[in-house]
Parts: structure tokens; sequence; C-alpha cells
């Protein structure tokens, strides 16, 4: 199960669960905060319904506005939620980007250059091909993500190491900058599907993503 299944999973019905959102849940604190926080405002919505609020100083309703008090209730706890949603990381492609990071941390560690095979196999099925030389990949994967195998890459830049995501069948209408769990990045769009570029700390992924840009090369061919 990925966040945006699960989420939509939790929105639809925060005291709900399955099996598989629990696992999902065990291994994702950002989902996890996030049913916890839409089970407390899905509380607050009962406790509106129940008995609708008075305001301070106000004198007490009587029966002909409590319907319209009920439905202010109503209102405000509805633009709660809303709030949740939009002040939460929106673009959940970039937030699926560091949770596969975060969840292969031996990528950063590498400093052993890949030989030009092991890449071949990272880049094997993506459909492209790199112009970066072997010795500036610390580290090469094909991973399975969001129901595709998609390479993924560590490039020593001038920065620091660079992860390298480039995914064919994930598509992006711009420019999509990121900051999330002690990470920055970029998405940026490509002739076929995107390119995630992330980076630890406060480094810059936009001279890394330029970079990638120029020397990955789409085949026409691929499927």
């Amino acid at each position: 199960m990925s966040c945006e299944q699960s989420r939509l999973q939790i929105g639809a019905d925060p005291a709900a669960s399955t099996p598989e959102l629990e696992e999902h849940l065990r291994a994702c604190g950002a989902c996890r905060q996030f049913r916890e926080e839409m089970r407390t405002l899905d509380a607050s919505i009962r406790r509106a319904l129940e008995r609708p609020p008075q305001l301070a100083g106000a004198p007490r309703l009587g029966a002909p506005w409590r319907p319209w008090a009920l439905a202010a209730s109503v209102l405000l706890a509805t633009l709660a939620v809303l709030a949740v949603w939009l002040l939460r990381p929106s673009d959940t492609l970039a937030h699926e980007v560091v949770a596969h990071v975060r969840a292969e941390p031996e990528s950063w560690l590498s400093n052993q250059h890949i030989d030009a095979q092991a890449i071949d196999s990272a880049l094997r099925g993506a459909g492209v091909e790199l112009d970066i030389t072997s010795d500036q990949i610390t580290y090469a994967q094909s991973c399975w993500f969001r129901g595709h195998y998609v390479p993924h890459l560590v490039v020593q830049t001038s920065q620091g190491p660079a992860t390298v995501m480039i995914l064919r069948n994930q598509t992006v209408s711009g420019r999509r900058a990121f900051h999330e769990a002690g990470m920055s990045g970029v998405i940026v769009p490509a002739p076929h599907g995107s390119i995630a570029v992330v980076m630890r700390g406060g480094g810059s992924a936009d001279a890394a993503a330029a970079q990638v840009q120029q020397d990955v090369h789409w085949l026409p061919d691929a499927t």
C-alpha cells in the first residue's frame, strides 16, 4: 500500500483499519501522524454535531438560531479538515520518493565506484542511457516504485552525494521542490516521465537535477 492509498483510506474513514493499512503505518511515521490528526478532527466534528459551541460572551441561542449554529460548527470543522490536507505535503510523489530513499540508508554510505555493467543493469528496462561516467556513481539499483522498476542511483556532486530516481512512468506538470525528513529535493519534468533528485541537509538539488537532465537520454522504443 502506498502513502497515497493509505491517506485516501484514512480520509474516507479515520476509525476504520485493514491489515494492509496497519502494515503500512508501522513503517511510515508520516501516515501514522496523519491518521492521528484525522481521528482528532473526526472527534471534533462529532462533538460539534452533538452540541454546537457557544461563542464567548454571547447569549445562549434560542431554538430558531440553533440550526444556524449547527451549520456554522460543521463548516468550521470542515474547514479544519481541509486545512490539514492543504498544510500537509500535497505532493505525495515527493513524499514517496523521500520514503523510498529513507528505506535504503545504505545507498548514502557507499563510497565504491560502480562498474558500467552494474549501471547498465540498473537502467535496463527503464529505457534510458546516461552520459555520466561510472566513477561518479557510487550506488546503482533497479527498485520497485509505484508499480514499476526504476533506476535508483547515487551520484557524487560538488555539493555531496545526490540520489537520482528516473521515473519514466510518473509525469509532473512542472518543477516541484520539497523539503522533508532532513532532505531537500526537486522533481523535474522530462521528455518521458520525470526525474527526482534528493540531497541530505540543506544542499540545493537544482544544479544536480539540471546536470542529470542533460546526461539522461530517453530511448524512444522503450515501453
